[in-house]
């Protein structure tokens, strides 16, 4: 069954499941097993998928609850790239600051 407010949200950004598809890096038959609840998402593709569409997770969320995504397989962090370190370095001293303030 397709989720009848992702797809509307989808094509009220002006996209359609192959372009969506093509935006995240997922191809069009990832987008429709996802939508349709076939296969769950994971968070690489939640993530993708709201940079593509310029959503945040809580407007994912009200279309898919964050139960219905599994977690990927992560990487150790020694695998990370160094944009990826630098990345979390950067989040890190953020909520350093933040929980500070």
């Amino acid at each position: 069954m397709t989720n009848i407010g992702f797809t509307a949200l989808i094509r009220s950004k002006g996209f359609n499941k192959q372009r969506l598809g093509e935006a995240a890096g997922l191809s069009p038959t990832q987008i429709s097993n996802r939508i349709s609840g076939n296969c769950p998402w994971t968070w690489k593709e939640v993530s993708a998928v709201c940079v593509a569409l310029g959503i945040t997770y809580d407007e994912f969320a009200g279309c898919f609850p964050a139960g219905d995504v599994r977690r990927s397989a992560a990487r150790p962090a020694e695998e990370a790239s160094p944009d990826e370190k630098a990345a979390l370095d950067a989040m890190r001293q953020l909520l350093t600051v933040l929980k500070g303030a």
